[in-house]
């Protein structure tokens, strides 16, 4: 019982420090950073595996990928499998040079494309969201790239668990 309470504060503090963080991003503002039919297309798929949206297959060393029509995020996204099952991801450019002004404005966005009864849960460079209805989780991380610029992934998952970060020793296997 204790546990439970400790887990709905916990989940209660960090929507409210996300809020916090969060200033205006308007209905239009969302549109322009993320295309929202798409983004439901490939959260819909999710418990099929992504069938009913995986294009042309790629299958390499590293990691097996296939193109998609559906694309949610700058246009670059794909269907992929390496360290985790399969998964749909897409990566762009984020605007905002501050990385929590960035997750926020981003996650804000994205909240507003899944509608309000998706909840967000931040974390260290990321955010969560998950419904009570299905085992698919959305996530936006950000990240500095070689050339020095703020991206985004934007990803759905299966299942809660497929979308935990990778420990390190996972990350340096590749």
């Amino acid at each position: 019982m204790t546990r439970g309470i400790f887990i709905r504060a916990s989940l209660v503090m960090a929507g409210l420090s996300l809020a916090g963080c969060v200033t205006t991003t308007t209905p239009q503002q969302a549109a322009d950073l993320f295309d929202c039919a798409a983004l439901d297309q490939a959260v819909a798929s999710a418990p099929n595996g992504f069938k009913d949206i995986k294009g042309r297959f790629t299958d390499t060393r590293l990691t097996r990928s296939w193109e998609t029509d559906v694309q949610a995020f700058h246009n670059a996204c794909v269907i992929t499998s390496a360290q985790r099952p399969d998964h749909y991801v897409c990566f762009g450019r984020l605007q905002v040079e501050d990385p929590r002004g960035a997750l926020a404005a981003g996650s804000e966005a994205l909240g507003q494309c899944l509608g309000s009864e998706w909840t967000g849960t931040p974390g260290d460079d990321r955010v969560m969201f998950s419904r009570a209805d299905t085992n698919a989780v959305v996530t936006l991380e950000t990240f500095i790239n070689d050339r020095g610029r703020r991206m985004g992934a934007l990803s759905v998952f299966q299942r809660a668990a497929d979308a935990m970060p990778l420990a390190d020793e996972e990350k340096g296997a590749q």
